[in-house]
């Protein structure tokens, strides 16, 4: 297409003299009128683009014949099921696929055994909680207190559950240290805080933050 005839009119207003606003302003319109546009596609347009003819085999071969009202269209889906696919559980008695599907399932049955058999021979043995045993008497709790009272250093929460033979919590909620004690490992914590800088503070600070939001069940 060629554009010069468009253009002409352009030309035209721009060497005319603009000497009244009422012809600049019909330069101006004359301008805009010719200019080509490209207008985007309307709804109707895309009703028609996706309007698609059905398929030749839904019609009848001849409009005029009498078959055409009696015409079957088989139309299957793409993974029709089969009768050969049939679970052995659904087939009833009198169906004679019964004896012709029994080797198979026999000979099914006895390869997953033995498949079953070999997988658990190649497993690892399996692993056993230690069994635990609870039989400190009251003597014995009496014992354990005195002994954690006398000497904390010397007789830890570790050392009396392995003494005694049972929880460290259980010892935790059996014996308290002495208050010197507690104080003293509070400020050796203390100390060792103090050495810390300023990305394992904020690295311990958001180890608790997690925590309690764990707790919390919101992480």
């Amino acid at each position: 297409m060629e554009t010069r005839p468009l253009l002409q009119p352009l030309l035209r207003s721009i060497s005319a003299p603009t000497s009244t606003p009422t012809s600049t302003r019909a330069a101006a319109a004359v301008t805009v009128a010719c200019i080509p546009r490209r207008h985007q596609s309307s709804t109707s347009r895309t009703k028609r683009a996706l309007k698609v003819a059905p398929h030749p085999s839904f019609f009848p071969t001849s409009a005029g014949s009498e078959s055409s009202s009696t015409q079957v269209i088989y139309n299957p889906p793409s993974s029709a099921p089969s009768v050969y696919h049939t679970p052995f559980k659904f087939l009833p008695p009198s169906d004679p696929r019964r004896k012709a599907n029994l080797a198979q399932l026999l000979r099914s049955s006895a390869d997953l055994a033995s498949s079953s058999a070999s997988k658990s021979s190649s497993l690892p043995p399996e692993l056993k909680d230690r069994e635990r045993k609870y039989n400190v008497t009251q003597e014995q709790v009496e014992e354990m207190r005195m002994l954690r009272a006398s000497d904390p250093e010397r007789w830890s929460v570790l050392r009396l559950a392995e003494k005694y033979g049972c929880a460290p919590y259980f010892i935790l909620m059996c014996c308290r240290a002495p208050t010197d004690h507690r104080d003293r490992e509070r400020a050796r914590l203390e100390a060792v805080k103090a050495r810390w800088g300023a990305i394992r503070s904020a690295a311990r600070e958001e180890r608790k933050k997690r925590r309690d939001l764990l707790h919390k069940g919101m992480l």
